[in-house]
């Protein structure tokens, strides 16, 4: 992979990590990383990067997430671009999406002769399409 392929995909998870944290409780943690990529470009442009940032969290449940996700990927990869030192900082933020996605799903179905459809998380009970 190309160092500005990884550096692309980098800064989509920040971003997607930034999106999905938005609407959390634990959005405060979120943001102090953010804020640690934003300070490799001084202190007056993290300050208008957090802003920009703070707007888009109070709109997080109105605006469109992919909207805000490719806002964010641009902003994150311009930023790293100019500051290469922002690197790191922009991987530990990403990391937080990654330790998101890493939880396990598993879904079985057994016994069914019929089609079987599992939606969503925390499905229960049983599904018997035998005909009678």
């Amino acid at each position: 992979m190309s160092e500005q392929t990884e550096l692309v995909a980098v800064a989509a998870a920040a971003a997607a990590a930034l999106v999905s944290e938005m609407v959390k409780e634990s959005w405060l943690s979120m943001r102090r990383l953010a804020a640690q990529v934003f300070r490799h470009a001084g202190a007056a442009e993290a300050e208008r990067q957090l802003n920009r940032l703070d707007a888009d969290q109070a709109q997080a449940r109105t605006l469109a997430p992919q909207e805000i996700h490719d806002r964010w990927q641009r902003r994150l990869l311009t930023l790293v671009e100019d500051y290469p030192e922002a690197a790191d900082d922009l991987s530990a933020l990403a990391s937080r999406h990654a330790e998101e996605q890493n939880g396990t799903v598993n879904q079985t179905s057994t016994g069914n002769s019929g089609t079987v459809i599992q939606v969503g998380r925390d499905n229960f009970g049983s599904l018997n399409t035998r005909r009678r």
